[in-house]
């Protein structure tokens, strides 16, 4: 798909929503519509394989160590009290959605393991 193909798409679409209104309804032709995703998978592409040779020529080895190391568990102290152990809790449940949050599924489990050891100290209690 060229340039200029994809200029007269995007005009035409432009043209029909200024007739049309948000609400309108678009239709393609399968050539169009095959034109258009070619056109998003080349852009996808063009931008994962760029994104993949920047890191590559940048990353140091230490960098490449850093990001894969498995980092050692935290050792916490033990803990005696029903509000020792609920304060833990909540420290616990505080970190695993602050890494939920930034996709960082790996730290998650492990701080899963951790809120079962302590939810397993609470019900002993």
């Amino acid at each position: 798909m060229t340039k200029k193909e994809i200029k007269e798409l995007a005009k035409a679409i432009m043209d029909e929503m200024d007739r049309e209104g948000l609400d309108m309804e678009i239709v393609l032709d399968s050539k169009q519509l095959n034109m258009l995703a070619d056109s998003i998978v080349d852009k996808l592409l063009t931008t994962y394989i760029r994104e993949q040779a920047t890191w590559y020529s940048t990353s140091t080895m230490d960098d490449i160590y850093n990001h894969f190391k498995q980092r050692p568990k935290k050792k916490t102290k033990k803990a005696e009290t029903e509000s020792e152990l609920l304060g833990q809790l909540a420290k616990l449940m505080t970190q695993l959605n602050f890494h939920q949050d930034k996709e960082e599924y790996e730290e998650c489990a492990e701080i899963k393991k951790e809120i079962d050891v302590v939810n397993d100290k609470l019900s002993k209690l």
